[in-house]
């Protein structure tokens, strides 16, 4: 399936004058394999208006993991890592592969104190559960460069919900944390890495107060307002030179 997708792509790509992808990262790359310029067209959220929680909240915290259920989105080795810190708990909003897996590891593991299975949401339930929880979660396993160089849609939606989040020390992530510093980064999924990190948001409100600030200053930048005018821009230029 893969070669046949690069044979597409080494077919298609360079005789086209006009592309657009998701981030900086996946830009380079097809720059360096294709010899084309893309334009980059985050997906991002649309302005949200909503005022941040109060982070000094009694315990426990909630962490919060939305979308698909399967393979290398590190949920199993999350809830290993639950068994080892206390006054959190997780929600997990999305249905997939692993589903029945996921719920098997949580009885198996004794978490169904800490971990509740929200399934299927619309968005605007999955909006207010964002806004209840208090971090937000986006893990991946390093399985090719399509997590790699990946920019998830939940990261941006926990930084209009004024979430700090725990994310993967990939590029894009590391990348936009060093100019807004608005989660907390992990080299790997190993239990450690993944308690450190946990304990680090949920123990030091200082911490907690400062990413949740930076969220104010970045959602304004990391909108569907913004990134809508590049792509009618995009598309102007298109119809303009045809």
């Amino acid at each position: 399936v893969q070669k046949a997708w690069e044979w597409i792509g080494r077919q298609t790509i360079p005789k086209y004058t006009y592309c657009y992808t998701v981030c900086d990262s996946l830009k380079e790359v097809f720059r360096a394999k294709y010899q084309v310029d893309f334009e980059v067209i985050r997906n991002v959220p649309f302005r949200s208006l909503e005022t941040a929680s109060n982070p000094a909240k009694a315990a426990p915290f909630t962490l919060l993991y939305q979308g698909v259920l399967n393979d290398g989105r590190g949920l199993e080795e999350l809830m290993h890592a639950l068994t080892k810190v206390d006054q959190l708990q997780l929600k997990i909003a999305g249905e997939g592969d692993l589903s029945d897996k996921l719920r098997a590891l949580c009885k198996e593991l004794k978490l169904e104190d800490k971990v509740e299975f929200l399934g299927y949401l619309s968005p605007e339930a999955l909006k207010k559960e964002t806004l209840e929880a208090d971090i937000g979660i986006n893990l991946l396993q390093n399985k090719g460069l399509n997590y790699y160089y990946s920019l998830a849609n939940k990261f941006f939606d926990y930084i209009q919900a004024l979430k700090p989040s725990i994310n993967m020390n990939f590029p894009e992530y590391a990348h936009i944390n060093q100019q807004h510093e608005v989660s907390v980064l992990v080299d790997n999924l190993k239990p450690e890495s993944l308690i450190s990190a946990l304990n680090k948001l949920s123990q030091n409100p200082i911490l907690y107060q400062k990413l949740q600030k930076n969220c104010v200053k970045a959602r304004k930048i990391y909108v569907w307002e913004k990134e809508s005018e590049k792509l009618l821009n995009f598309y102007a230029a298109v119809f303009n030179n045809t």
